[in-house]
Parts: C-alpha cells; sequence; structure tokens
C-alpha cells in the first residue's frame, strides 16, 4: 500500500516537473500617453556644415493649447545612450559655432493654437575640426503652472526625452566630404551559446558606428540549421547610428504594408531545436563607394536540457524514495 502511494507521489510529482520546465512565460505591455500643449518640428534634423561656411537652421513651435504659453530656449549637447537610440540630454554645450543670432532670445510667447519659429545660426571658421555634433533645442515653460502641460517626447530614433519641457534635435556634421565611407561594425549579437531545444533563438545586434557621421543600417540577418538551409530571415530597420556610437539593431516585421515600418524582434520559435545553428548577419554598405558589407557570423548549439534536467531530477527523486522505503 505504502509502494503504490509513493509510484503515485512520483507520478504526480514528474507531472508537476514536467509542467513547470515546459511552460511559457506571457509579458505585457504597457503604454502611457501623456497630453501636450506644445509640439516642435523638425523633430531630428541632419544638416552638414563644411568648414569655413555657414547654415541657418528654423525649429517651429505650435501652442495646441488653450493658453498662452511663455518658453524658455537653449541649446545643449545630446548623446545616444549606445543602446536603443534614445537621447540623452546633458546640460552642456560643446559646439560654439552656434547661437540664435544677434539678438539674443531669452524666450518666446505663443498664443493659444498659434505658432512661431525659432532660426538658429551656425557659423564655422576654416580650422574647425571635422566632427559631427548632436545637440537639442530646449524649450521650458516659464510659467511653472504651464510646464506639466508641455509634456514627454519620446522614441527611439533619437528624439528627446524631456520631462516638463519639449525639444528638437539638431544634428551638426562639420566636414567637407559630400560623402563619408560607412564603417559599422559588428560588436556582438547577445546571444547565448548553448539553448533548450525547447525554447527559440533570439538574438539582439550591437552595431558600433566608427565614422564620425552617423549612418542608417541597412542589411538583412538569417538563421541556417545544421543542414545549412536558411530556416528564417529578417530585414534590419533602417535605425540611425550616430557618429562615433553603438546602438542594438531592429528587424523590420514582416507583411507590413504601410507609409510606417514597424519594427519586430530577431527571433525564431519551433517545437524543437538540436543541433548547431547559425546566425549570420550581413549590413550592406554603399556600393558607390566600392566597399564590401560587413558580414559577421555566430554558431550556437540546441540542446534538450530541460529533459535531461526532468530525467536527472525523477532519478533523484526515485533514489529518495526508494532509500526511503528500505528504512522504513
Amino acid at each position: 500500500m505504502k509502494s503504490m502511494n509513493g509510484f503515485k507521489f512520483l507520478r504526480m510529482l514528474t507531472i508537476f516537473s514536467l509542467a513547470f520546465f515546459f511552460s511559457g512565460n506571457y509579458k505585457s505591455e504597457v503604454l502611457a500617453q501623456s497630453n501636450i500643449s506644445l509640439s516642435v518640428s523638425p523633430p531630428i534634423f541632419y544638416l552638414q556644415v563644411p568648414p569655413g561656411t555657414n547654415r541657418s537652421h528654423t525649429v517651429i513651435l505650435e501652442n495646441t493649447g488653450e493658453k498662452t504659453i511663455v518658453v524658455m530656449p537653449s541649446i545643449v549637447d545630446f548623446s545616444s545612450d549606445g543602446k536603443t537610440g534614445r537621447a540623452i540630454i546633458s546640460t552642456e554645450l560643446s559646439f560654439p559655432y552656434i547661437s540664435f543670432g544677434t539678438t539674443q532670445i531669452k524666450e518666446l510667447s505663443i498664443p493659444a493654437h498659434k505658432k512661431a519659429q525659432l532660426t538658429l545660426y551656425i557659423d564655422v571658421p576654416k580650422n574647425a575640426v571635422e566632427k559631427e555634433y548632436p545637440l537639442t533645442v530646449l524649450f521650458f515653460s516659464k510659467n511653472g503652472g504651464d510646464a506639466s502641460k508641455i509634456g514627454t517626447q519620446q522614441n527611439n530614433s533619437t528624439r528627446s526625452e524631456i520631462s516638463g519641457g519639449i525639444g528638437s534635435n539638431l544634428v551638426v556634421l562639420v566636414s567637407k566630404e559630400n560623402k563619408l565611407p560607412n564603417a559599422l561594425k559588428i560588436i556582438s549579437l547577445h546571444t547565448p551559446k548553448f539553448i533548450d531545444s525547447f525554447g527559440g533563438i533570439e538574438f539582439l545586434p550591437l552595431i558600433k558606428n566608427e565614422s564620425i557621421s552617423s549612418i542608417s543600417a541597412s542589411g538583412s540577418a538569417k538563421i541556417l540549421n545544421w543542414k545549412k538551409d536558411t530556416i528564417s530571415e529578417f530585414e534590419i530597420y533602417p535605425d540611425v547610428i550616430l557618429g562615433s556610437s553603438t546602438r542594438e539593431l531592429r528587424a523590420l516585421r514582416p507583411g507590413i504594408t504601410s507609409d510606417k515600418p514597424e519594427t519586430g524582434t530577431f527571433s525564431y520559435k519551433s517545437n524543437f531545436l538540436l543541433g548547431p545553428y547559425q546566425i549570420v548577419v550581413n549590413l550592406e554598405n554603399d556600393p558607390l563607394q566600392q566597399q564590401q558589407n560587413t558580414k559577421y557570423i555566430e554558431v550556437i548549439y540546441a540542446f534538450p536540457f530541460s529533459i535531461v534536467l526532468v530525467v536527472a531530477l525523477g532519478i533523484i527523486i526515485t533514489f529518495v524514495y526508494m532509500k526511503k522505503i528500505k528504512n522504513t
């Protein structure tokens, strides 16, 4: 009788172990939206200024609220977080060749449902160092009561994320070259070397832009099985990587036919994986510059670790139970 109860207990424990190892995890996403009464355009702009020349750039503000807003503009540096492309706002300005013009503008008053514009002037001397300068034109509300109405602006294409303010990003490239060579390098795929056979293959390419100018990523990725057959293919989303910066690539979601492309993930799901798999990432360069594409290959291995763990657990439980039976 004790033996029958023991085997029932062993069977229930084994079923519980299987359910634990093969159960999936479910994640939820929460999206928040804040009310904004001030909009800025363009949200981001790229401008090249050769040494010894000057340029101008205009930012347009629109008050979409019901009250007049008084804002104070300022210009500061921003940098990428090195992963998602989100802008990190600085409190300093390292680009000395930009100003609001001869008249120093301290504030702008924008009536309800009206627009205002702010022009920036850039004058670069001939001996200026050739470099890219990511800048943010910040606008903060002068009225404390209105500050909360100027909401947070964020996305993954190097726009600014500001609490109580809003910004327009301006990336200035000081260079005399009309076209700089692409210099994207894949650093890592952020994927484990060994995966479970009942899991999936996921990777997140991290690339570095070794050029001084911003570059838009372009290319593809694919997964090959042990027979060298392609089992999954991805297109790379055209994210922009700032000069001398890093960024994680995103996949272009397949099957979307719209003017605005959507992002997906580099992931492949299967009922069972076994053996070696190759992940191949190919970054395309400009063919007019006669540059070879950048290719990165990494091999990972799938093995049924979960089955081994369950079997090992079953053996341990059986051993402990049999030893307990002998002692009774």
